[in-house]
């Protein structure tokens, strides 16, 4: 429009139309040569407006990973899957700069806050979930905890793991406190001994996530053939040397139990490799990853009545982790509860095949063949 009605006027015009559009006389010109077909002019809709962060610094998500990496909660009622941050934004940013990759004035804090929520991490209720108890020695285990599993990513010839027993699962037409957009009917009561037992395993270098379900509480030493069953069907003859686990400190694999620290050794000992226990603090539970595979069960089977086993592991076996399918399978309790060994047979062991650190002996063991 410009560029036709300046030909009318006339070339002297251009200065005037500058002034009245308020654009630079070459703009005026560039009007005039388009409209003529000297030049061909294409609008960049792309190159409009302010450019958002992850345009400007395309490592900018993946750098936020890496740092919140270590710092996810699940949510302990399950009642939604994406992970909660403790970390602020201005620790987030402080990170970041640390990476040598930005600067102070690379964006704003209310940009990064934004950024943050869109990628589904909730920074503030975290509160809600805070635990209740905190032991003297939490920091330190977390600092092991961090520093165990960051060696155990970087080396291509360790398997690093994380497992955990969750809630028995009552099998029969109760609510659980689901929801559906079918009206569905289900019993008051929920009085029954029927239940399954999901022992969970997420192997976190190649995201495969494994249930071994039990009818029955299983016992220290049913997850230790869990565990070596993982191993042999797994990893077996291969060019991995080292098991990591990350678990928390519960009654069944605490660090002082006896039997599982002997049905490890064993394993151990039988594989020729060394496996590394790498405990969370007390109360700290829901920082372990596999706790996100039960939010994500408790999130696929919510609404529905789980009134067999069948249909519980077929949930469990369309269960998807990072696009890989999930491993399920229906185990017998083998071993009688209350297993121990003796004390003296227990302080040998210790001292030939058992490591631990000081000042978290109990949450950092280290057992070679």
């Amino acid at each position: 429009m410009i560029g036709s009605l300046a030909l009318d006027i006339g070339n002297r015009c251009i200065s005037a139309l500058s002034k009245i559009f308020e654009l630079a006389r070459s703009t005026i010109r560039k009007a005039i040569d388009i409209f003529k077909g000297i030049i061909t002019y294409k609008p960049k809709v792309e190159t409009r407006g302010r450019k958002n962060l992850t345009t400007k610094y395309p490592d900018l998500q993946k750098d936020i990973n890496k740092i919140i990496e270590n710092y996810l909660s699940v949510d302990p009622q399950f009642k939604k899957e994406t992970p909660y941050v403790r970390l602020s934004i201005q620790e987030i940013k402080t990170q970041l700069i640390k990476t040598g990759k930005y600067i102070d004035d690379s964006f704003s804090n209310s940009s990064l806050n934004n950024l943050v929520n869109q990628m589904g991490y909730d920074l503030k209720k975290v509160q809600k979930t805070k635990p209740l108890k905190k032991i003297k020695e939490t920091d330190d285990i977390f600092a092991n905890v961090h520093k165990k599993k960051e060696e155990a990513i970087k080396d291509d010839k360790t398997v690093l793991i994380s497992i955990d027993t969750k809630d028995k699962v009552l099998i029969g037409p109760y609510s659980r406190k689901g929801k559906n957009r079918m009206q569905i009917k289900a019993v008051d009561h929920e009085l029954t001994n029927n239940c399954l037992i999901p022992f969970g395993i997420l192997d976190i270098k190649a995201n495969t996530p494994c249930f071994y379900n039990f009818k029955s509480k299983p016992t220290s030493m049913d997850m230790v053939d869990c565990i070596e069953e993982f191993w042999k069907e797994q990893y077996e003859n291969s060019k991995y040397n080292k098991l990591s686990i990350l678990l928390d400190n519960g009654p069944d694999n605490s660090g002082v139990r006896t039997i599982f620290l002997k049905g490890l050794i064993e394993v151990a000992k039988k594989y020729n490799i060394t496996i590394e226990l790498i405990y969370y603090p007390p109360y700290h539970s829901k920082y372990n990853p596999v706790e996100r595979l039960w939010a994500r069960l408790e999130n696929m089977w919510n609404g529905y009545l789980l009134e067999s086993v069948d249909i519980c592991m077929n949930f469990m076996k369309n269960l998807t982790w990072k696009e890989n399918k999930s491993i399920t399978k229906l185990k017998d309790v083998k071993y009688e509860k209350g297993m121990t060994v003796d004390k003296n047979e227990m302080k040998q062991l210790e001292n030939q095949y058992i490591t631990r650190q000081e000042h978290i002996k109990k949450w950092s063991v280290l057992i070679t063949p």
